[in-house]
């Protein structure tokens, strides 16, 4: 730089020479200084319930996530957010505890009715609906006037979920509840004359039967609802990300019509 400012000086003639030498010299020191780097944007660390199959999560053999109506929206989530998804499945009993300490920034598909702690947690806008209906055998009656005739039965129910509409019946002994993890297992359960009805969402209920065709006409579907939820994702207090922009992004995703394309994809509807 001194080499190159001597010489300058010694060329300029007259102040309009000056002034070009200088603009020169500026724009030579600006080229050769290092230039800030962009902050790079945190991952966005999702955590999904390992026991939730298709539609929801679709695992490989060593249980990575690698499709699913879950990992579809959050990989579209984390593009608008200019960021990558990471996932790792975590128990019922686990996941919330893992948002809550902030192990994970975000867990979706979620409500906080079913959150043991909901204030410890900021809530998005809603997402997808949950549908859950009751399961007979094909040769029973079926369960449409709920919960009324849910009463007496013994019902199979995710184990560690909550589910408000039969507390009471459930509290008074009115409904006997069975506790498994794994929907295949409630069909089973019930196939093997275990249970009289059980509870899933449909979105569960059609993954079982894509995986097993054969086994529709053995089962009967109610066609009332036995809840309805709009899903909502449970972000950590502690995540780097704000509410404002995971909500504009799923606002985002919602106009464009990405979630709805999402939906009809695992054979599922916004309804």
């Amino acid at each position: 730089m001194k080499r190159q400012r001597a010489s300058c000086s010694t060329a300029a003639s007259g102040l309009a020479g000056l002034v070009l030498c200088c603009v020169f010299t500026l724009v030579s020191f600006a080229a050769e200084s290092p230039q800030p780097q962009q902050p790079q944007l945190p991952q966005l660390r999702v955590a999904v319930y390992e026991n939730l199959d298709y539609p929801l999560n679709i695992f490989d053999k060593n249980h990575q996530l690698v499709g699913g109506l879950q990992k579809d929206f959050t990989d579209q989530l984390a593009k608008k957010l200019s960021t990558q998804a990471l996932y790792a499945p975590y128990s019922r009993r686990r996941i919330e505890s893992v948002v809550i300490q902030g192990d994970a920034d975000i867990m979706c598909y979620s409500s906080p009715g079913w959150f043991d702690l909901p204030k410890e947690v900021g809530w998005t806008i809603a997402t997808f609906p949950q549908v859950e209906r009751v399961v007979v055998m094909a040769d029973k009656a079926s369960l449409e006037m709920l919960p009324q005739q849910l009463e007496g039965k013994k019902l199979v129910l995710q184990l560690g979920y909550h589910y408000p509409q039969i507390a009471s019946q459930l509290a008074e002994g009115k409904i006997k509840r069975v506790d498994l993890t794994d929907v295949p297992g409630m069909f089973r359960l019930l196939a093997l004359g275990g249970a009289d009805a059980f509870v899933s969402s449909d979105g569960e209920i059609e993954g079982y039967f894509k995986n097993f065709p054969e086994k529709r006409s053995l089962y009967k579907v109610s066609k009332t609802p036995f809840s309805v939820v709009q899903t909502q994702c449970a972000l950590s207090h502690k995540s780097p990300w704000k509410l404002e922009q995971i909500n504009s992004a799923i606002q985002f995703l919602q106009e464009t019509g990405e979630m709805d394309r999402i939906m009809r994809k695992y054979g599922l509807s916004m309804r």
